[in-house]
């Protein structure tokens, strides 16, 4: 009796499992990179705009895509890796702003002011994301399309204008599935 108690037991588990799938999740996390070179620019105001795709990141994030159950920028920096101009020169102000692939709406993501460009030449600098932009850039990369379009502009103090910057978003994300 005690035999059959526990094969039935052991059945209905397996009934239950089968009917309802096992979750399975797996936590992983990438890098997004986006490089914005100004060369020559002579005009105060530089202004630029490029797509981040997700996928072309992380072989997780492409194969996963379909399953994530959430997203989340970790840290977000910036790097001024090449700078070609005087001592004194400095970004005034600045904006990053993140908007759909589309080009359709755009948020604020991160400001800049006063930046002295041979200061920070060649010094990973944390951003602070704003929680409007951050949240955006969220839901754009965990859209169907899984990228979204960066917007950089910056006006300096002088000409011309030759630097580049490295934009860098850690991201962690998590998918979940349900085996059947």
């Amino acid at each position: 009796m005690k035999r059959f108690t526990a094969l039935l037991s052991g059945l209905m588990l397996l009934l239950a499992i089968g009917y309802w799938g096992c979750s399975v999740s797996k936590d992983f996390s990438f890098g997004i990179d986006k490089e914005f070179s100004a060369t020559n620019f002579n005009s105060l105001t530089y202004s630029i705009a490029d797509v981040v795709d997700a996928k072309q990141s992380s072989s997780d994030f492409d194969k996963y895509k379909g399953d994530l159950s959430s997203l989340d920028i970790t840290s977000a920096s910036y790097l001024i890796s090449y700078f070609s101009g005087p001592a004194n020169q400095n970004i005034v102000s600045g904006t990053l702003s993140v908007g759909d692939a589309a080009g359709t709406t755009q948020k604020v993501l991160a400001t800049f002011s006063n930046i002295n460009l041979l200061s920070v030449a060649a010094k990973t600098q944390a951003m602070t994301l704003t929680a409007d932009g951050k949240q955006f850039f969220k839901d754009q990369l965990m859209g169907s399309l899984g990228s979204a379009k960066l917007y950089f502009t910056a006006t300096t103090n002088q000409t011309p204008i030759t630097f580049t910057v490295k934009f860098h978003f850690d991201i962690s994300a998590t998918y979940k599935t349900t085996v059947p």
